[in-house]
């Protein structure tokens, strides 16, 4: 392996979870390469003033502080596996931590540290490629989701034609679950999700998955 493929792969090893001097590197790159694309997926949802959200993998933060501002009225919370993610995230959003209305802790999908049925919105930006197990965290983010609450999936690396040599190359260096849109569609229904919406914005090659939480399960 030479140099430079080294290097691409100890910084995408980093993705996985932060840490370190390299972790807080990756943390501020992630804040800046993701707003774009975070953009594009929060207008597939309504945010209402006073919703109650949690994004998991809260990575620099800059996420939790947009859905602060979308919900100024609503609790925030975010929840990453790296302690320096965490230390990122809280340091991002000294202000809103300060006031009560956010909580950011270290954290594991598959075991949410909240109750059932505690928030409106639930989203996961460029994390899922990293879960323990796919199907049953998605069946733990449904819990923490009120009646009628969306969980927004978004990811940059999917299994689509028009990027797939791309993508590879990433998927070469650092493992990670590797979906089609069709399969991340399958995963919302059988998790329990109902009206699933997938999006994909054929230029840049993202993609967008939306559930719902049914009023009845």
């Amino acid at each position: 392996m030479n140099l430079k493929r080294a290097w691409k792969k100890l910084l995408l090893g980093q993705c996985r979870r932060p840490g370190g001097i390299l972790g807080e590197y990756i943390g501020r790159r992630m804040n800046r390469s993701h707003f774009d694309m975070t953009t594009w997926g929060l207008s597939h949802v309504d945010v209402a003033p006073d919703a109650d959200v949690l994004d998991i993998g809260c990575g620099g933060g800059r996420t939790l502080a947009r859905l602060a501002a979308l919900a100024p009225r609503g609790r925030i919370c975010g929840i990453d596996a790296s302690e320096k993610s965490v230390a990122m995230s809280r340091r991002h959003n000294a202000a809103a931590i300060a006031t009560g209305r956010m909580d950011v802790r270290r954290g594991s999908v598959s075991a949410l540290p909240f109750r059932d049925a505690t928030f409106h919105l639930v989203t996961a930006v460029e994390t899922h490629y990293f879960w323990p197990d796919l199907a049953s965290d998605f069946r733990e983010v449904l819990r923490v989701l009120r009646p009628g609450g969306r969980f927004l999936l978004l990811a940059e690396i999917y299994d689509t034609p028009r990027f797939d040599a791309r993508n590879r190359k990433y998927l070469e260096l650092v493992p990670m679950t590797y979906l089609t849109a069709a399969q991340c569609r399958d995963l919302f229904t059988a998790a329990g999700f109902d009206d699933v919406a997938v999006h994909e914005e054929p230029d840049h090659g993202w993609l967008c998955c939306v559930g719902r939480r049914p009023n009845f399960l």
